[in-house]
């Protein structure tokens, strides 16, 4: 069943009995909120009313609303993969009020000019949009964007998506040139000369598929060099999609030094393994490509200890003509925005990871990331709020998606963790 948007509810939501997590103050408690006008008015034990829209919230968790730090909502683009209405959709189903959406080379935000009409396009949207703004023009590596307009425009980062910066020198320009604005650059982690047209992980999996791999060292010898260079002009970076074992080791050893550092991992890299891979399922084809089990029980180990920040859905939407193909000429990417938190905490509760510390990685975090307000839990803040119901065990089916695609691996997987509503703008989604 769909669920949908109540934009009626000027007379008052009263959430009841529900489980208060405020990450800004990181304080949790017992208690109802009442909203109005989308604002909270009230915080305590509140009598209901019959013209509030009573939500109860007992065994539940009410909490700040999520931030994504890397989907694709194809725009500029043509629409017919995803719009920013349509992705807005799934990101309140995901939880989301907050989205920062990248710039590939098919749908460029690589100019004031386009920033400005993003800006424009989002006012009446139910959510926030963010521009993650090229590094370079046309995403092509080689000369660098209008960084400083972009930025008074609107920009919260710079990154050039699935194209990695090969020139060293262009990405320490870029470093540079960012201090100004004390925002992050990110780079796509993979070496493409090391990559050599792989699929998949190298493996015996690659090789029994007949496929050409991408080895882990694609990816970590280009953290490794980046990270160098950030440290080298103390600029900030953020590196995306991190999946390898090796990778972590090198976050962590710069880490220690430099706080300028930052990272995130995607859920689908938590829950497959390259193992999943063996019925050339091509909604598996992502980049950087799904990883072994060793690397993935590393991945959760860094995001327990703190040395992944955040976790991203890192959607990327794809007509159904596009994905069902052979493997070899399938689109690489996935959508993620419904079951990212979903996925993440069935991963990461089932290794004892308290709920508190699973949610900064979706709010807190990535705020301090991308210089986001996030909103506190009190009286005459505006009603960013997301509600959980942690122990709930649900099966992701095509009825679950608001995306204009469908290319997700999560369909007919049990998952732990639901979003049941999430309110931002005056609208209750749910």
């Amino acid at each position: 069943m769909k669920a949908n948007i109540d934009i009626s509810t000027k007379n008052g939501i009263l959430l009841k009995n529900g489980l208060i997590i405020d990450v800004t103050n990181e304080k949790s408690f017992e208690n109802d909120i009442l909203i109005i006008d989308g604002k909270i008015k009230k915080i305590g034990d509140i009598q209901t009313n019959k013209d509030y829209h009573i939500i109860d919230c007992k065994d539940k968790i009410i909490t700040q609303s999520f931030i994504d730090i890397g989907a694709n909502f194809k725009t500029p683009g043509i629409g017919d993969q995803e719009t920013l209405k349509s992705g807005s959709i799934s990101a309140l189903a995901g939880g989301f009020t907050k989205i920062c959406i990248v710039s590939s080379k098919e749908n460029l935000i690589d100019s004031p000019e386009i920033v400005k009409s993003l800006a424009n396009s989002s006012k009446e949207l139910p959510i926030e949009i963010y521009p993650i703004c090229s590094v370079t023009k046309n995403n092509e590596g080689l000369e660098l964007t209008e960084m400083g307009l972009m930025k008074d425009n609107g920009a919260v980062a710079f990154y050039d998506d699935n194209s990695p910066l090969m020139n060293a020198q262009v990405l320490r320009y870029a470093l540079e040139y960012s201090k100004m604005f004390n925002i992050p650059v990110m780079n796509h982690p993979e070496d493409l000369n090391l990559v050599n047209k792989g699929l998949i992980n190298e493996s015996a999996h690659s090789n029994s598929m007949g496929l050409n791999g991408n080895p882990t060292i694609s990816e970590s010898i280009m953290i490794n060099r980046d990270l160098a260079i950030a440290n080298y002009v103390k600029g900030r970076i953020h590196i995306p999609n991190v999946t390898c074992a090796s990778s972590i080791d090198i976050i962590k050893k710069y880490k220690k030094n430099n706080k300028l550092i930052s990272c995130n991992t995607s859920p689908h890299h938590l829950y497959f393994t390259d193992s999943d891979l063996l019925d050339f399922n091509t909604n598996l084809k992502v980049s950087p490509p799904i990883r072994s089990d060793k690397d993935r029980l590393k991945l959760i180990e860094a995001v327990r200890s703190g040395i992944i920040d955040s976790i991203s859905s890192n959607h990327n939407p794809h007509r159904i003509d596009d994905k069902e193909k052979d493997f070899q000429n399938a689109e690489q990417g996935i959508i993620g925005l419904e079951t990212s938190f979903s996925v993440a905490h069935t991963i990461l509760s089932s290794s004892n990871m308290p709920i508190e510390n699973i949610i900064n990685l979706f709010s807190k975090n990535p705020a301090k990331i991308m210089s986001l307000k996030l909103n506190e839990i009190k009286i005459n803040e505006n009603s960013e709020l997301t509600i959980i119901d942690p122990d709930k065990k649900w099966k992701f089916t095509k009825d679950n998606i608001y995306s204009k695609s469908s290319n997700s691996p999560f369909l007919n997987e049990t998952l732990k963790g639901r979003i049941d509503y999430t309110i931002n703008k005056n609208i209750l989604f749910g």
